[in-house]
């Protein structure tokens, strides 16, 4: 080792590089296995969601009626505890200052059912409707410390009502792996209050759904609740015409999150993290892994053969061969070793990393020692990489003869099918991480540019609570000169449209339907491609008049025949289209555009407030509707929102992948590059008397660099086509999974990631094999 300090440093760095990033695939890993695994009495806990039948297609949906947690917890004997969880949109008030409140409405047994650490108080005070308990951090923001908080009095406040509440407990956060983690803290109330805040949405009316979870023992049970369920489904279709269910179903708690994930199902609870992201990294992992144990491999073959003749005279001392192969193989593993080292001390600052690009969805905490897991995937890690990178030259240079080793019959070095083939695998590797960086930095422009339909980069919007608090504040608003227009809404685009079935003759579709007043159309941007906007305060318009977007035309036949065409809506109200819009992306790129019909409400059904600027405007926009908001509704937090924080977390999560990828890429080029370099020594060292032969019949410097390089760039070659095309597969796999729209690898993705391969390779290879070719034959070719 000490003889060939640069190599054993350069393998090193590059095994501890490649060992980090394995760590924090196991990270990510273990919080994706380990999700939800906080809570004791998981395996006996059990979501009740809804499976509905459309156009034979089953989809799921995490809630079902509220009345279901009432007949649950009285008439199923077999439920052993059970609770509603529905989400407020209230905050809390202590004295003159507004917090973000973060609260769920939860009946008493949920900390029963659910595992919380409380640092003061506890969770069965829930029983009284004016208790609340809330997290460390939104106790330390009210009150400076979590003890401080206890028993202290705060106001709830939701729309114009205010309520006094008494703080009785306070728990530590839950991890990022729970279902019910929360950013910047939670609190919980008694589920009683919650027909306080939605008087519509009552938990006695079959028309209101949210979250109800059951605690059942056994699997006999489980099956028995499972077909007692079946009967409600009748009790839900009579009032629910546009939430027609098949079955209610019981999700397994421990497996929720991944099938949340998995089959896209839309719940209240937090969801794993994107399979994609844990999958990916560990498969990066161990590719950075292989390219690293790949290079050590060709450095071992490289001292190796510096020590052949070390070999033979050991074999005719009486050296048995399997001697020989352990030390080999523990000379490579004590690198290792070494390595091994490096990569606990680089998976601190690559972990960070990772929680940074994954903005916060996902935020891994390295934990070495305490974890028996982490400890044996260590040891597993080593000896993988000591017997993968030592094998070869273990078993290869220990079977040769001892009078072929000493006779000077054998010599080793330079290349062979075996060492080619590690190398070019090593490139194909690199150019997979060169053309992602590349594909993911051209998607992020693209979605950037995206025509979703409307002016989302312009558009901010807030919800108020009547006509009247909508006229109030549009009137202070109209005093922002840059503000271009102003409307109200009862829903919106990226806000809480409804999605419900509508008929024409004998065709059903499920579409989005959002209902605007005045102006919206134009101040949203949505493009008229046909017939006309609506009719400011039209009483028939209101009833009657629908303007739907083209796809919904397309899905219904009309094509451009649509105007006047009649659909029928809750089975009985007749509407006509008056106009078609261009199409509207409503989930912007991540899902599947859905069609989507917008109806006519009045000013006295407005809920929000719709107001467009230009783009380079909207943040001050956004800041004046915030000092607006503030002095005309002091104790209410603004709840303003620009609508292009969808399409800006869509450009993150692109610069995020692109910044991970390009990080990879230096890595497992820097490794290629290094293997590069020694194949390319070897292959001179054995050499050297051909290259002086070749210069003293008159061989030119160019002609000697072409011969010498014609291998390597065969292999570069072919390492680039197989490279270009796994790199197309994993690159528009990772967006297919990510996003229904984006732009996937082009010819131009691959041209510049094959010139970066390209200039890494004559920039590695190009000096040494100048300075050998140039180099005077004299030295090459005298023998001491």
């Amino acid at each position: 080792m000490t003889k060939n300090k640069v190599f054993i440093v350069i393998n090193v760095l590059g095994m501890g590089i490649a060992i980090a990033t394995c760590i924090v695939a196991y990270f990510a890993y273990q919080y994706d296995n380990d999700f939800d695994v906080m809570h004791q009495n998981r395996q006996s806990i059990y979501r009740i969601s809804s499976v509905r039948d459309f156009d034979n297609m089953l989809t799921r949906f995490g809630t079902c009626p509220l009345p279901l947690g009432e007949i649950m917890s009285k008439t199923f004997p077999e439920v052993k505890m059970s609770t509603r969880l529905a989400r407020s949109s209230s905050n809390f008030k202590r004295e003159e200052n507004l917090f973000a409140a973060n609260l769920t409405y939860v009946d008493p047994d949920f900390f029963k059912m659910f595992s919380f650490d409380f640092i003061a108080g506890n969770g069965e005070s829930l029983t009284d409707n004016t208790s609340v308990v809330i997290s460390e951090s939104i106790a330390i923001k009210l009150f400076s410390s979590e003890e401080k908080a206890l028993g202290k009095a705060i106001t709830q406040v939701y729309g114009k009502e205010l309520k006094e509440l008494k703080i009785t407990g306070v728990f530590r956060e839950q991890e990022t792996n729970s279902s019910f983690h929360i950013r910047n803290g939670s609190a919980f109330l008694n589920f009683e209050n919650h027909e306080d805040e939605f008087p519509n949405a009552s938990d006695k009316k079959w028309t209101s759904s949210g979250t109800l979870f059951a605690q059942i023992d056994g699997p006999a049970s489980v099956s028995l609740v499972q077909k007692q369920l079946q009967s409600y489904t009748a009790n839900n279709n009579k009032v629910r015409e546009d939430f027609q269910v098949k079955a209610f179903e019981l999700d397994s708690f421990t497996s929720m999150a991944h099938h949340d994930r998995d089959l896209n199902v839309q719940a209240e609870t937090w969801g794993a993290p994107p399979q994609a992201a844990i999958v990916g990294s560990m498969i990066m992992g161990a590719l950075i892994l292989l390219i690293a144990c790949f290079n050590l491999t060709n450095t071992a073959i490289a001292m190796s053969a510096r020590r052949i003749k070390e070999i033979g005279i050991r074999k005719v001392m009486g050296s048995m061969r399997g001697q020989l192969v352990v030390q080999f193989l523990g000379e490579t593993t004590a690198v290792c070793l070494l390595a091994l080292f490096v990569g606990l001390g680089i998976a601190d600052l690559l972990t960070e990393g990772w929680n940074m690009m994954t903005s916060n969805n996902i935020h891994l905490e390295p934990h070495y020692l305490e974890n028996p897991g982490f400890i044996g995937f260590l040891i597993g890690v080593l000896f993988l990489t000591g017997i993968l990178a030592g094998s070869y030259p273990a078993f290869y240079i220990t079977k040769f003869r001892p009078a072929s080793i000493l006779k000077g019959k054998l010599t080793l070095g330079g290349t062979n099918y075996f060492t080619r083939t590690l190398l070019g695998m090593q490139f194909v590797i690199s150019l997979i991480t060169i053309v992602s960086a590349i594909g993911f930095l051209q998607n992020a422009r693209y979605q950037r540019e995206y025509d979703l339909g409307f002016d989302v980069r312009g558009s901010v919007v807030a919800w108020i609570s009547d006509r009247n608090e909508f006229d109030i504040y549009r009137n202070a608003l109209q005093n922002y000169p840059e503000a271009i227009s102003v409307a109200g809404a009862k829903s919106s685009i990226f806000s809480n449209r409804a999605h419900e079935p509508i008929k024409y003759e004998s065709l059903q579709a499920d579409v989005d339907i959002i209902e605007v007043g005045d102006h919206y159309i134009s101040t949203m941007d949505l493009k008229v491609e046909d017939g006309r906007e609506f009719i400011k305060d039209s009483e028939t318009d209101r009833q009657e008049s629908i303007i739907i977007t083209q796809k919904l035309a397309n899905v219904f036949g009309w094509g451009r025949k649509a105007i006047g065409k009649e659909v029928i809506y809750k089975d009985s109200v007749k509407l006509h289209v008056v106009g078609v819009v261009k199409d509207v992306y409503t989930q912007g790129l991540w899902r599947e555009m859905e069609p989507m019909m917008i109806r006519y409400v009045l000013p006295e059904q407005y809920s929000m407030i719709v107001v467009n600027a230009k783009s380079h405007d909207v943040a001050s926009l956004d800041n004046f509707m915030n000092q607006q908001w503030n002095k005309i509704f002091p104790s209410r937090l603004y709840n303003g929102y620009k609508l292009s924080s969808a399409t800006d977390d869509a450009n993150a999560l692109n610069m995020n992948i692109v910044y991970g990828y390009a990080f990879l890429g230096a890595i497992a080029m820097l490794l290629s590059a290094t293997g590069l370099y020694t194949l390319v020594s070897l292959n001179m060292i054995r050499r050297m008397k051909e290259i002086g032969i070749r210069k003293i019949v008159g061989a030119s410097v160019s002609n000697i660099s072409r011969t010498v390089n014609t291998e390597f760039i065969v292999i570069v070659s072919i390492a680039a086509v197989l490279g270009s095309w796994a790199g197309f597969a994993w690159c528009n796999t990772i967006m297919g999974a990510i996003w229904k729209y984006y732009q996937g690898v082009n010819v131009i993705t691959f041209c510049a990631a094959i010139s970066v391969l390209a200039v890494i390779c004559v920039g590695t290879i190009g000096y040494k094999v100048f300075s050998i070719a140039s180099m005077n034959p004299v030295k090459t070719l005298r023998d001491e």
